[in-house]
């Protein structure tokens, strides 16, 4: 039996910064719905089940901490592993972000060697 093909939802306002993350799932044999901002993101979590969220913590209009904590009080996506995303490297993001319920923190700019690993970990998890 072939199992389904994961999909991830890609939430970054940078357009080369989403294409490149599209593009390594891709690889990875990864499907990807993208947004731009914390409402589009919202409008695509209604209409998919992503496997996995990769999210900007610095979204317009919203930040990706309160997106977080929306996902994780959402009936059908509060198990969903989340990545947050971030030049922002200070312990207290860190902290944060995990308080929001992200399970991972990824420093921008990353190597797609280490995107893929966390993306990899996560999906892994039961």
């Amino acid at each position: 039996m072939q199992s389904r093909r994961k999909t991830a939802l890609v939430v970054e306002d940078h357009p080369e910064i989403r294409s490149g993350i599209r593009a390594l799932f891709l690889r990875m044999g990864i499907d990807t719905i993208e947004a731009a901002d914390a409402q589009s993101a919202l409008s695509r979590l209604e209409a998919c089940k992503p496997d996995v969220v990769c999210l900007d913590l610095v979204l317009p209009e919203s930040s990706g901490y309160e997106l977080c904590e929306f996902i994780r009080k959402s009936p059908a996506h509060h198990r969903t592993p989340i990545l947050m995303m971030s030049d922002r490297a200070y312990p207290e993001d860190r902290a944060h972000a995990a308080e929001a319920g992200a399970n991972a923190f990824l420093v921008k700019p990353f190597s797609e060697e280490s995107l893929r690993r966390r993306i990899e970990a996560l999906l892994a998890q039961p």
